[in-house]
């Protein structure tokens, strides 16, 4: 997939990462052919699976897009990006609790950079710890309950409850990548 991806990607751009998928999808079937027993039982498993991962997704981006519109959200907002700049960990905290609102790491970037990445570049701080700082942080509070992973891969995937399943999932999604937000600005604050 790689290689189809690198090879066309100067001459079809991003579509070439549709090539390379549709190459993974037929080097899959050619390797796995001698496997092959049941394929409709297979095929209605799998487009089963796609379409409750897309309805999980669809669901909580419509969340996310209510959550957005409340003015309430947009308050909160405000209030972030208006905290003091003390660096990168003001923009981490941030980034962090705007991607917990919206149960989306992208979404809390796609919201907070464009608010808060100006002024704290305008005060001085370094563009590449500003960077690496967002972009940890946004997933150390993206998995909440109403993320579309986490309801994906508790409910469909597992078959379990969030009651049953949730707190283990928190502990590696969101108290790791905490523990490694933390070490980065410990290391940023030591100057590395």
């Amino acid at each position: 997939m790689l290689l189809v991806s690198f090879a066309f990607h100067d001459t079809l751009g991003t579509s070439a990462l549709i090539l390379a998928l549709l190459a993974g999808c037929m080097g899959t079937v050619v390797m796995c052919w001698r496997f092959k027993r049941d394929s409709n039982r297979a095929l209605a498993e799998g487009s089963t699976g796609a379409l409750i991962a897309i309805g999980n997704t669809a669901a909580v981006v419509g969340f996310g897009a209510v959550a957005k519109a409340a003015p309430a959200f947009m308050g909160a907002v405000d209030w972030l990006t208006a905290l003091p700049n003390a660096g990168v960990a003001t923009a981490a905290i941030a980034v962090s609790l705007i991607a917990a609102m919206t149960g989306s790491a992208s979404g809390g970037q796609a919201i907070a950079l464009p608010l808060l990445a100006p002024g704290f570049l305008a005060s001085g701080v370094d563009a590449n710890q500003l960077h690496r700082s967002v972009a940890i942080s946004s997933g150390v509070l993206d998995s909440m309950p109403h993320n579309g992973y986490v309801v994906t891969t508790i409910r469909a995937i597992c078959n379990e409850t969030h009651k049953a399943a949730y707190g283990p999932m928190a502990i590696l999604t969101v108290v790791v990548p905490g523990l490694g937000l933390a070490l980065c600005l410990v290391l940023f604050a030591l100057g590395m």
